[in-house]
């Protein structure tokens, strides 16, 4: 079963926060050579089970090409190919508010228009809120 990449727990997004602020670290203070950072980078978010594309832009400047000290580092998916996104597991850290966002403790918010269409049975759920069809 192939996972949605956009399933990502609030944990989930803490650990790619910081494996990016350490790698952007490791790049700001020192050279490096670019294969073996492709590699590293790779590797640390494999680690925090995640698998990553590595875009090295090239540009120049007075027409000298430059070296960019960070490459683009997207998410593309996990690295365990049976992982099934638990709905209620993010609710809890949402509720929990692990990521420390402030005022969100115990809060899931919704847009106004989106529970009434969901409550008016227009947005795959009907009138009794949830979402299964009889």
């Amino acid at each position: 079963m192939s996972a949605d990449v956009l399933d990502l727990y609030d944990h989930d997004v803490e650990q790619i926060f910081g494996v990016l602020a350490r790698l952007q670290d490791r790049a700001r203070f020192r050279r490096h050579n670019y294969n073996d950072f492709d590699r590293e980078i790779r590797e640390a978010f494999a680690e925090i089970g995640f698998t990553v594309a590595v875009n090295w832009h090239e540009f120049e400047m007075d027409g000298q090409k430059q070296e960019g000290a960070m490459p683009e580092v997207t998410v593309t998916g996990r690295t365990d190919p049976d992982f099934v996104f638990d709905k209620d597991r993010q609710v809890h850290e949402v509720t929990k508010n692990i990521l420390d966002i402030p005022g969100e403790t115990g809060v899931l918010k919704t847009d106004p228009e989106t529970l009434k269409r969901f409550m008016d049975g227009n947005g795959g759920g009907h009138a009794h809120g949830h979402g299964h069809r009889h």
